[in-house]
């Protein structure tokens, strides 16, 4: 298996390799996802093929040594956030294409789990995780309007910004005729923070400022 990166809070929290048995979580957590296709077909070969992702192309070793782009060499790693007591929360896509950098994609709290700070919990872990594969700076795409959870969107940037992240990127997506994702065309907005903002970004916040990480494999 590629992907076997484990990290693990002092406060308990983990995150961990997505394996077959997380299939009802990740079916839930999509169900609801604003963007893209969620029959229950689509989200069945979306976890299939994240699942052959996490098991194939993408060590630890390939990417601190930038062995990676856009097209027989892109990573990407489902990865699985648990809250002390081992009940998975979250999911994250991270995803490496290009050298020195992790595109964050797909982050998203269970249905069950929202409204309790796992959202960013979640992007704590981002610092853990490209300080542990030698990256420099991590950036994700937010829907500009998230009709499930819009207050927690401008939370989530204005924290960012009060770190120092450069979030006036913006773009519009628009789906393929037929889609095979997008169903619909809409506008995102971009979140780039180097390590040294995203350490910021974890300072700034009382209950995470003290946290730190231990890292194992699978």
């Amino acid at each position: 298996m590629a992907c076997t990166t484990v990290i693990t809070a002092s406060n308990g929290m983990k995150l961990r390799p997505m394996v077959e048995s997380d299939f009802n979580f990740y079916m839930e957590c999509w169900k609801d996802f604003p963007q893209g296709l969620q029959s229950y077909a689509e989200r069945l070969n979306r976890f299939s093929a994240h699942i052959e992702r996490n098991e194939g192309y993408g060590t630890e070793a390939l990417i601190k040594s930038g062995d990676v782009n856009y097209t027989d060499k892109c990573i990407v790693w489902s990865m699985i956030l648990e809250k002390a007591d081992g009940t998975p929360v979250a999911y994250q896509a991270y995803v490496f294409e290009d050298t020195d950098i992790c595109y964050l994609k797909f982050g998203m709290v269970h249905p069950s789990h929202r409204g309790q700070g796992y959202w960013k919990a979640s992007h704590m872990f981002v610092l853990a995780m490209c300080q542990r594969v030698e990256v420099s700076s991590a950036y994700s795409w937010f829907m500009a309007a998230n009709p499930v959870n819009p207050n927690a969107i401008t939370a989530e940037r204005a924290r960012y910004s009060a770190a120092g992240f450069d979030i006036s990127g913006t773009a519009k997506i628009v789906p393929t005729d037929p889609p095979t994702f997008n169903t619909h065309e809409h506008d995102v907005v971009k979140n780039h923070g180097t390590i040294a903002q995203y350490a910021q970004y974890k300072a700034n916040d009382s209950n995470w400022v003290d946290v730190t990480w231990t890292y194992s494999t699978t």
